[in-house]
């Protein structure tokens, strides 16, 4: 009896481990699924959450009930520090695994915005079908939901989440107008005429940049994106979340790693700004009693791949009433097999796109254009000059919108010429004004070029200058670029054409590198910035993006918990400040005007100064122009001031303005002052000035103290397990750093340990360290016609197969049985002895997984008919 319960136990473990193993084999085939295709429709209200939205909440620990723990704010001013604000976007910036270029959006469109079953993508405001392929359907292209002058300047103003594809008049119709119901707003219902309702779905949209991306500066009114917080809140309810905006939000899920929460849980709208959650209010997590729990999905219909667009499966809910429906077992597109020009599988023709030549020909058609690397896309000259800037020529993104230029020879080299509406010649020239060089065009030409075959550019002589047409770092109009002061991150224009490898002039063109960046991420300590470093493996092109701002000292007891630093007697905060301008981050408000820094309780303040000076829109560097004021604050009297200046000509022109006060030192002036005020003044600059960081050292004023008024940041807490430690929740001041509650070390958890076994060591269920080794068989030995058989777990051993010799002895030819001829005198059921008949331990075989389990189901049935078992190795036993 105590055999049978032993083997029973035994095949209860082995099926309990066979179905553990499904869970984790479906996992397997769902990870290596590719892009999610919107599956949903327009106008369609989403009463469920899609099996990709729950998967995600579920393995962030992020649900529902986790999100809704954390407060809100009161309104609109300290929504941003609340903690629901952060939690939501520590989960979003957590889960960005990959942000998208400006360039790749026109391809990734017609996964996220496609309309119902794939094909033609959406127009966002209007529904209108364009695309897929980019410039095919109408003249079209992407939309910043949430303006580029209205605080973007990095990935932020990349993020498909935010960034929609649009026809051309769309676009033009917002321009940058901010969404609103009240006169001198933008309404994104009137493009559909009524046919679709937007108001919700910008409001998520604003939501997400708001949050994820921590954009606040240019939130409300007319000079920001949204009117208010009553009109977003109002257009929350009055439009619910229909399965277009889920289907999206699973599509770029696929996409960047991360998800709008808004779209989810537009309910948290509502918390975040203190307001009540409306009765009856719909939302795509429904209610919690009556929500589908989708356990009762089809087989799947399967659409099969084509030249050009995935194959896939999909799946939909048989539970009356609900039909939710989602994609996967996604397959790739098989590609184009083009010969002649034509595809064999499909028929379609080779689609010629926009490529430089290596060489020309006079009087034929091209556009001026370059390759920005900041931005990842081409821009090309329109034939107008820039709005913002007379020194500079427009460009857009659109082939079909730069102007046709043409080269015309002249004498020692060529001119470069369009033609305007009126049909008259317009000459482009490159001239110098004072210390400015510009790029303009007139009916006279002034310039002429020559060709730089190893650029595929044009160049000309300035004064003594040699110079290109093209620009550098994130600039998109057209400029002239200094031969003398060329970096490797500048762009040349160059002449652009329709074509395809040998259709162009010239031979094979070159393109421009893919870029395949690898990153590497480097911390914000507590008086630097964090950054991450982008560099192209294929052509060492590198740039850094992502800054996070240093976090500042969290003194407790007057020692700094994350570095060490000893804290100043005297004035809260008494130490120094570094204000970065690598980024925004630390940029508080800005206009035409003025612009505010702020980190740390340190401020700084650049004004308008005269008619004729202005404040700029500019970090990385930050851009003082000339004749503006700086003003600087410090919690404490400044005893010190070092600007970190972009070049050393930019740390002359500051040294200049200051005075006696200040020294240079290549990039760096320092101005050491006598730490009798909190306030510093620059009152004019001589000249324009770019600097990458400002610090300022402060000491008490008198010994006295200041009391602060506490913005708590929480450290979130880090659940132990048995392999590691864990922490508790923490909270600490943004202002002074004050740590309000440390954060205290949890013990590991102890091992859950599973006994050994006589093929398993003792094993840890929920780490799975081993400790020791396996058991081995307790051996019975055979006794009559039973088998020999361990005592422990009911294996038994055969010992008629030849060669199968578990005692390790060698066996004697003549004795049939292949066993030592047992002494007639000794009975039968005595132990035997170990030192002539050792145990073979079949544990240590080296066999697979599955084998193992498929052998233990054999050995079940085999014993019960043959009274045999078999090993995996091949022995029986």
């Amino acid at each position: 009896m105590n055999n049978l319960m032993k083997r029973s136990f035994a095949l209860l473990l082995v099926l309990v481990l066979c179905i553990s193993m499904l869970p984790a084999l479906s996992f397997s085939a769902s990870a290596a699924e590719s892009y999610v295709y919107n599956w949903g429709t327009r106008g369609e209200v989403a009463t469920s959450l899609s099996q990709n939205a729950e998967s995600f909440y579920e393995e962030n620990d992020a649900t529902y009930d986790v999100l809704s723990s954390y407060s809100g704010g009161t309104g609109k001013s300290d929504a941003p520090k609340s903690a629901l604000y952060y939690a939501l976007q520590d989960l979003m910036e957590g889960a960005h695994s990959y942000k998208t270029s400006y360039d790749a959006t026109k391809s990734l469109y017609q996964y996220t915005d496609c309309q119902e079953g794939g094909g033609k993508i959406s127009s966002f405001y209007s529904g209108t079908s364009i695309g897929p392929g980019w410039g095919e359907g109408g003249s079209w292209n992407r939309e910043h939901t949430w303006p580029d002058s209205k605080g973007l300047g990095g990935q932020d103003e990349n993020d498909i989440m935010m960034l929609r594809p649009t026809a051309t008049s769309e676009n033009s119709s917002r321009g940058n107008t901010a969404y609103g119901k009240s006169s001198g707003y933008y309404n994104p219902n009137s493009e559909s005429g009524g046919k679709y309702d937007l108001r919700g779905d910008v409001a998520r949209i604003f939501l997400y940049v708001y949050v994820r991306w921590g954009n606040t500066s240019y939130a409300w009114g007319t000079g920001g994106v949204m009117e208010s917080v009553e009109v977003l809140l109002e257009w929350m309810e009055a439009d619910p979340v229909d399965t277009w905006e889920l289907g999206r939000n699973d599509a770029v899920e696929s996409i960047t790693g991360t998800r709008n929460v808004f779209v989810d849980y537009p309910q948290l709208a509502f918390t975040l700004f203190g307001e009540e959650i409306p009765d009856d209010f719909i939302t795509p997590s429904g209610d919690s009693e009556t929500k589908c729990e989708h356990n009762n999905y089809n087989s799947g219909v399967v659409v099969i791949a084509t030249c050009t667009a995935k194959g896939y499966t999909v799946y939909t809910c048989q539970t009356s009433g609900c039909g939710s429906t989602y994609r996967a077992n996604f397959t790739d597109a098989t590609g184009h097999n083009f010969v002649s020009g034509t595809c064999t599988k499909c028929g379609e023709a080779k689609l010629l796109e926009p490529v430089y030549v290596t060489e020309f020909t006079t009087g034929v058609p091209y556009k001026l254009g370059f390759y920005s690397t900041s931005r990842s896309a081409t821009y090309y000259f329109t034939g107008t000059m820039s709005t913002s800037n007379s020194w500079y020529g427009a460009s857009d993104a659109a082939y079909e919108n730069g102007v046709d230029v043409y080269v015309e020879a002249a004498t020692g080299g060529y001119r470069l010429y369009f033609n305007n509406s009126n049909g008259q010649k317009q000459y482009i020239n490159l001239l110098q004004n004072d210390t400015h060089y510009n790029f303009t065009y007139d009916s006279t030409a002034k310039s002429v070029f020559t060709w730089d075959s190893s650029k595929y550019s044009f160049k000309t002589t300035v004064g003594s200058e040699v110079c290109y047409i093209g620009n550098y770092g994130d600039y998109v109009n057209y400029g002239t670029l200094l031969e003398s002061k060329s970096k490797d991150t500048d762009y040349y224009a160059r002449l652009y054409t329709y074509g395809v490898q040998s259709d162009i002039p010239g031979g094979t063109t070159p393109a421009p590198c893919t870029h395949s960046y690898y990153t590497v991420v480097t911390l914000p300590t507590c008086i630097a910035a964090g950054f991450t470093t982008y560099t192209c493996s294929l052509c060492n092109d590198t740039y850094t993006d992502d800054n996070v701002a240093a976090r500042g000292h969290r003194y407790q007891d007057g020692t700094c918990i994350a570095c060490g630093a000893t804290q100043s007697t005297g004035v809260v905060g008494t130490g120094n400040t570094t204000i970065s301008f690598a980024d925004t981050s630390s940029r508080t408000s800005w206009d035409a005007n003025q612009q505010t820094w702020e980190q740390g309780g340190v401020k700084l303040v650049n004004n308008k100064a005269s008619s004729a000076s202005n404040v700029a829109d500019y970090s990385n560097p930050a851009r003082f122009y000339a004749a503006s004021a700086i003003t600087i604050t410090a919690p404490g009297n400044i005893t010190k001031i070092e600007f970190e200046c972009s070049s050393a000509e930019y740390a002359t022109n500051l040294k200049a303005s200051i005075g006696n006060a200040a020294t240079a030192s290549s990039t760096k002036v320092t101005v050491t002052l006598d730490g009798t005020s909190k306030t510093f003044t620059i009152a004019k600059l001589t000249k324009q000035v770019r600097a990458n960081s400002v610090t300022v050292t402060y000491a008490g004023e008198g010994g006295g103290s200041v009391e602060c008024q506490h913005t708590i940041v929480v450290d979130k807490a880090v659940a132990p397990t048995c392999t590691s430690t864990g922490l508790t929740e923490g909270k600490y001041c943004s202002t002074c750093n004050e740590v309000i509650e440390a954060q205290e070390e949890i013990p590991m958890l102890e091992h859950h340990w599973i006994d050994a076994y006589c093929t398993t060591p003792k094993t840890c269920g929920e780490c799975g360290l081993t400790d020791g080794v396996a058991l081995g068989h307790d051996w019975i030995e055979a006794t009559g016609d039973a088998p020999k058989t361990c005592d422990r777990c009911g294996l038994t051993e055969d010992e008629d197969i030849p060669g199968n010799n578990p005692g390790g002895e060698t066996p004697d030819d003549n004795d049939p049985d292949n066993n030592e001829t047992p002494d007639d005198n000794e009975p039968d059921n005595e132990e035997p002895d170990d030192d002539l008949a050792p145990v073979k331990d079949h544990s240590k075989c080296k066999t697979g997984f599955f084998r193992k389990i498929w052998n233990a189901f054999c050995n079940f049935f085999r014993r019960i008919f043959t009274g045999k078992r078999k090993c995996p190795c091949g022995e029986f036993y």
